[in-house]
Parts: structure tokens; sequence; C-alpha cells
């Protein structure tokens, strides 16, 4: 009876931490801006907050750009003496309290103790523990140096089964973002598969690891087995919607909303007749009769596009509070005409041809050789400050060339300012020699510009 007062306690002050954490300003700094797999949002992007990058397995097609920053806040006194029953458990607690419904599957015994290592070159890494349903997979893990005053970070990872074959999915992670070398980094790696797969009963993780920003010449190697008795009785929620939302003269078609125990699944379609292009939702977010909220957690992936006009949306799991009522709900819809999309730079005088509006100005643009920068400035309103880290990843030019996206950066004006100009720069270089351009031209993946409402869906 105390342990479920103390859960009820823990579960209620997790409502009252989300609703402040969707409020708070992310801060400014990224930690490590691009790992790997610069083919960046050609079919899929990811929204809003920085993150670090989504690395994707090569049997989906796909790259997703992530620049990551784990929020740093403290436990509060009920989750920390609920956590106080649970040995080995309050570090992984304090990397899902950005999420809800991981709370609430640990909660529920979805967590899986591993404890499987490897180690080399004075560094150690270990699968710590698994928190997975048949939709998504949190994996838990330490990385170790045996030496203090060294920093350690994970650089890159891949999964076989136990055949050595690779284990097709998503992969996003994110560094702590400690400024002081601490020899010891706890983490979360959050893996994503668009079908449900067949998991395999074991699964090895191959990892690239740095020291002091050096990245390791032999990787780590750690197989670690997989209980599906854990998860596998547990069957998703599904709610066939199918109702249409027409804004400004916009369509588009809330499908299905599926529920599982780690994730939230919104399925949207767009009319592909729409004149303009609908880049994201404000907000978007699941409300229940108690009015607590589900929205994007905060760490991982918020969406995936499937094909020109369809997107899901991941939000928070309500699978174990089985509410009376859902509203389905965004405050704003940013969306542009969809012949304003192109962004094209005059390469010989450093100028814009064509941008969506006066708001977005170039202010440098840097050739050397194959290497192209360029640097904007913004003017967006209060609600867009921090919301954009850049706004496209694919440079095309008049000569046919192909770009890589190097790296990116963002910055923010005087805080005091009604209207905050926002300044972005982008890294290219360019990987084929067809000739020196004329013009170079990205396609907008995001801007500041809105319908005129956002919506409400009655779901259940």
């Amino acid at each position: 009876m105390q342990e479920d007062q103390s859960f009820k306690q823990l579960e209620k002050e997790l409502w009252n931490e989300k609703e402040r954490m969707e409020n708070i300003t992310v801060p400014e700094s990224i930690d490590r801006y691009i790992r790997n797999g610069m083919q960046l949002a050609k079919q899929r992007r990811i929204r809003h907050r920085h993150r670090t990058l989504a690395r994707w397995g090569s049997a989906m097609a796909v790259g997703i750009l992530m620049m990551g920053l784990f929020f740093s806040i403290r436990l509060s006194p009920a989750v920390a003496a609920y956590v106080s029953h649970l040995p080995g458990m309050e570090k992984l607690v304090e990397l899902i309290r950005d999420d809800k419904g991981l709370q609430m599957a640990a909660k529920h015994d979805l967590v899986q103790t591993i404890g499987a290592s490897a180690a080399h070159d004075g560094v150690s890494f270990t699968v710590d523990q698994v928190l997975m349903d048949q939709k998504r997979m949190v994996v838990f893990y330490t990385i170790r140096h045996e030496q203090d005053g060294h920093s350690v970070d994970l650089e890159n990872v891949s999964f076989s089964d136990k055949n050595g074959s690779d284990w097709a999915a998503g992969y996003s992670w994110s560094s702590s973002g400690d400024s002081v070398p601490t020899s010891i980094e706890q983490n979360r790696l959050d893996i994503f598969w668009e079908n449900t797969p067949n998991v395999p009963d074991t699964l090895t993780a191959k990892v690239t690891l740095s020291v002091d920003q050096k990245k390791l010449e032999t990787p780590f190697q750690v197989t670690f087995p997989i209980n599906k008795t854990k998860y596998e009785t547990l069957k998703e929620s599904v709610y066939p919607v199918n109702q249409d939302v027409t804004i400004d003269g916009q369509r588009f078609t809330v499908s299905q909303i599926v529920v599982y125990p780690t994730q939230t699944e919104v399925s949207i379609q767009f009319d592909p007749a729409n004149t303009k292009h609908i880049f994201d939702f404000d907000r978007l977010r699941l409300e229940d009769e108690k009015g607590r909220t589900y929205a994007f957690w905060g760490n991982g992936i918020p969406s995936m596009k499937d094909g020109e006009n369809k997107v899901t949306y991941n939000l928070e799991s309500n699978y174990f509070e089985q509410p009376e009522k859902l509203v389905l709900k965004a405050d704003g819809i940013r969306a542009l005409d969809k012949n304003k999309l192109q962004v094209v730079i005059d390469g010989k005088q450093g100028t814009l041809i064509k941008a969506p509006d006066s708001r977005l100005q170039l202010t440098a643009l840097r050739q050397n050789e194959d290497v192209v920068g360029m640097d904007f400035l913004l003017q967006v309103e209060k609600q867009d400050e921090n919301r954009f880290s850049s706004f496209g990843y694919e440079l095309t030019d008049d000569r046919g060339n192909q770009y890589e996206h190097v790296s990116g950066s963002s910055s923010s004006g005087d805080p005091s300012d009604i209207k905050s100009s926002q300044r972005y720069g982008s890294l290219y270089k360019r990987t084929t020699a067809k000739g020196t351009p004329d013009t170079y031209t990205f396609t907008l993946t995001d801007y500041p510009s809105r319908l005129s409402d956002g919506f409400t869906l009655q779901i259940k």
C-alpha cells in the first residue's frame, strides 16, 4: 500500500514536471553537432529542439540529423523517494525523466537488467539495462575510463544478430554536455524501427568510442540477451480516427493513433493539392479528461515521414493510463507557400536571389575550393526563439554538383527584444567536380510562418 501511494505521488510529480519542461527555454549550446551519415533530411527530418545525430541502417532509406542535449533537472523528492526502492535504477530514472510513458513502462516491469561489458585501452562500455516493447528500444549504457580526468563519449553504433547480420534500425543518442571531464558517461541510446521486426533473442552492439575527443580505433562489441516475454503480451491500442482538418484552405487527415507501451504514434496524411507545405505542428499533443498532456518526450525521433505526404508523429505513451477521453491538439501549424520553399543564392555576388520573405537575410557566403560556408540572419517572434537549428541541409547548384553537409551552428540575439535576430551558419563540402557554380539552392525544411490557427480533434 505504501509503495502504491509513493507511485501515485511520483505520477503526480511527473505530470507536473513534464508541464514545466514544455515551457522552459532550451539552452543555446549544442552538444556534438554531427557524428556521421550526412545524407541528412532527404526523406525525414527532426524538429525543434537541439539533438544529436540519428543513424539509420542501410535497409532503411532515411537520413536524420539530430543535435542533442539532455536537460539537467533535479529529481523531485517524490521521484527520489520512489527510486530508492529500485536498486541500480537511479540513473535510468534520471535519463527518462523527460518521458512520462517510459516512466510508467519502467514501473510496469518493462526494464531488463543486462550488465554486459567489453573493455580495452583502459576504457569499458557496459549495457546496463534495456527498456523496450515491439516498437521502440532504449538502451542504457555506461562508458568508463579507468583513469580520472578523461572525457569519454559514444561516437558510432550498430547492431547485429547472432548470425552477424545487421539489424536495420534507427539510432539516436546525445552526450551529457558536462564541461568538466568525469571519466564516466552514463546515458541512453534510443532505437526505432518502421515496421514491427522479428527482434532477435540476442543482439551485439558494435560501438566506437572517443577519449578526449579522439576516436579509438578498435570498436567495442557487447552481446546481450533480449527477454521478449517482458512485452510480447502487451498489444497496442489502435484508434481509427480518419478525421479531416481544413485551415486556410489547407487540408490534412488524422488517419489513426496507435498507442504502444513506450510511445504513441499519430499518423497524418497531407492533401497533395494543398498550396502550402506544412512543416510541423506547434505542441502537438494528446490531452485526457484530467488535463494531462502527452507530447513529444524531448529526446529521440519526433516524426517519421512516409513518402511525400504522410508523417507519423511520436508522442508520449498513455498505454498504462487507459484514459476515458482523449483530444488531439496543436497550438499552431507552421506552413509556407510551396512556391516559396526554395532559397537561391548568387554564388558570384554573395547575395540572395530568392527567399520566402524579407525576414531571411544572407550575411556571408564563403567559398574556398570545394568548401562552401553560408551565414544567415532571421527575424523571429518570441515563440520561435531557439526553435530552429537550420532551414535545410541538402544543397544543390546550377552545375549539378553534390554536397555533404559538414557542420552547422545557431545563436540568438538579445532576449529582451520583442523580435529576436537568430543567426545560422552552415558548412558544406562539394563532393563532385562539375565546375564552379553561379547559383546555390536549398529547400527549406522549416520556417517561422504559420496558418491562422491550430486544431482540436476529439479522439475518444
